[in-house]
């Protein structure tokens, strides 16, 4: 009696050190776990944060022209100069807007939506 007792104690230490065993597996792959998310998360913040500082001197340097623009602006009286000089205004309205149309064909696709193009691009199968 005293001998099925002893077995039955060590069968149940046995039970609970597997069980054990098992719980510290889970424990330490669930601390792994949460260590690379929090690897992962610490290189998402430091990456925020660099794209935010390089915004942020972007910001400041588009500041700087606004601010020079304005200064330029204000000293020049643009009614009285296109008053006294039309032709040079209209001379520098019109290069300054053949330079942004220049610009926006350069940035845009002409034939983007040209349905020939994109026809004889395609392949038969």
């Amino acid at each position: 009696m005293y001998y099925d007792k002893s077995q039955a104690e060590i069968k149940s230490f046995h039970l609970q050190l597997e069980q054990s065993i098992q719980n510290q597996k889970t424990l330490e792959s669930t601390i792994e776990q949460q260590n690379e998310n929090l690897k992962q998360a610490v290189e998402n913040q430091e990456l925020m944060i660099s794209q935010v500082e390089k915004l942020t001197k972007e910001n400041m340097v588009a500041q700087n022209e606004v601010t020079d623009i304005r200064k330029k602006f204000s000293t020049h009286s643009m009614d009285v100069l296109s008053i006294r000089k039309p032709k040079l205004i209209q001379k520098i309205i019109n290069k300054g807007t053949k330079e942004v149309l220049n610009d926006l064909k350069v940035i845009t696709d002409e034939e983007q939506f040209d349905e020939t193009s994109s026809i004889s691009n395609i392949s038969p199968s």
